[in-house]
């Protein structure tokens, strides 16, 4: 995330319930590094954040003012390497010459790659003086830039990105349950960073749809974090700040696609798969109609219409990550349960993520995720992925069809 999945046109769930989103908030932002364990294993400590459950809504307009009422609280235990006495504030920041290249790489490289030159480049390092974390999230991101920059030092970088964002994630978990006007900022940019972070590392084997452990936060989770955020202040609060100003400006420089760009002829295979949702809909599980509905707005709204079609069709974070607004934990249970429906879905969204590798964190995904449905889907839908392939083999350059 990068663009602000997405600053110009943020998009949110109406009468959202806080409560659910702190619960989550606590794992979202852990992904990628950091270790959640069971409350009985030894020398872990207990974060205590609200919890409660969270209305489904179409994401069709502004976040409103947060819920104020009292919240019943619940344990969620948490790794003691991630918790510190002092806020990111009060710690010192020692830095090394490798910290000051990554520091001159963001500024210079990295921060005009992300679609909002102003805003990455200016007004975020500004917030990271304040808040360390986000500095950490920052270099991190640097450092994963170099690395595909610069193979022969690859192992290096990668090494002191992951150092950097396991810093900051221990204090990003400690605030999210602690969310509030003055810091709701900067956690907004930091769950975004988060996400673009996971984005731009290349997945484990077998991460994409199964994970292996715990500590472990599938890519369709990701997004929950910036959800979380968003819910529970709302955007007026969070652009109200350093990162204003409110609505956000809609400056935009979008990198130039990459592979095949323009308008697809996604109308009647949408269609198709709508009907096969439909058909095959079991009670339950979750509303599948409901969420293929959803992704067919998302096709909508990055390729347009036969009749209307978009003249630009890339880089559209906003509109694609939409979508994961949708996917609740009935969703991604059944992913797990390798639900051949939930599977061609996935299989459908590869198409739309693709359409975002003009975004160097985001090159491969499309392919990965597909390889990774069709290796684990029932034969018997085989021929429901058929066209989402078709299209990622004609949108995908050779050198772009892979993470590795």
């Amino acid at each position: 995330m990068p663009m602000l999945w997405d600053l110009a046109v943020p998009v949110v769930l109406p009468n959202a319930d806080r409560t659910r989103s702190l619960e989550m908030a606590a794992k979202i932002a852990s992904s990628e590094g950091s270790s959640f364990d069971s409350a009985g294993n030894a020398g872990t400590k207990t974060l205590v954040v609200p919890t409660g459950s969270r209305k489904r809504g179409r994401p069709l307009k502004w976040a409103s003012s947060p819920d104020t009422s009292t919240q019943a609280l619940a344990p969620v235990p948490i790794d003691p390497k991630l918790s510190s006495p002092e806020t990111p504030s009060q710690q010192s920041l020692p830095l090394n010459v490798d910290d000051l290249r990554l520091y001159h790489h963001y500024i210079t490289v990295t921060s005009l790659t992300f679609g909002d030159d102003v805003m990455w480049r200016d007004k975020i390092p500004r917030l990271a003086f304040d808040n360390p974390y986000i500095l950490h999230l920052m270099l991190a991101l640097s450092a994963l830039h170099l690395a595909r920059l610069r193979t022969m030092e690859a192992t290096k970088y990668e090494q002191l990105a992951e150092q950097h964002h396991s810093i900051a994630l221990s204090h990003v978990t400690n605030l999210l349950p602690q969310i509030k006007r003055e810091n709701c900022s900067a956690l907004y940019i930091a769950t975004v960073l988060v996400c673009n972070y996971a984005f731009a590392k290349p997945p484990k084997n077998g991460h994409l749809l199964v994970q292996r452990d715990a500590t472990e936060t599938a890519w369709w989770n990701l997004f929950r974090g910036v959800r979380f955020v968003i819910e529970t202040m709302g955007l007026a609060a969070i652009f109200s700040g350093p990162i204003g100003p409110f609505p956000p400006e809609t400056t935009s420089n979008v990198p130039p696609p990459v592979g095949r760009a323009g308008y697809i002829a996604w109308e009647k295979p949408l269609a198709d798969l709508s009907m096969m949702i439909h058909y095959s809909q079991s009670s339950g599980l979750p509303n599948l109609v409901e969420i293929c509905e959803a992704l067919i707005c998302c096709f909508s709204g990055v390729f347009g219409t036969a009749e209307q079609p978009q003249d630009v069709t890339h880089g559209k974070m906003h509109v694609v990550m939409r979508w994961l607004w949708f996917l609740e934990d009935d969703f991604t249970k059944q992913v797990e349960k390798l639900n051949p429906q939930v599977l061609v879905l996935l299989a459908y969204f590869s198409v739309l993520v693709q359409t975002l590798e003009c975004f160097w964190y985001m090159r491969g995904w499309g392919y990965r995720i597909l390889e990774s449905i069709a290796e684990q889907l029932d034969p018997g839908y085989a021929a429901w992925i058929i066209w989402p392939r078709d299209q990622l083999e004609l949108g995908c350059p050779n050198d772009l069809s892979s993470l590795d």
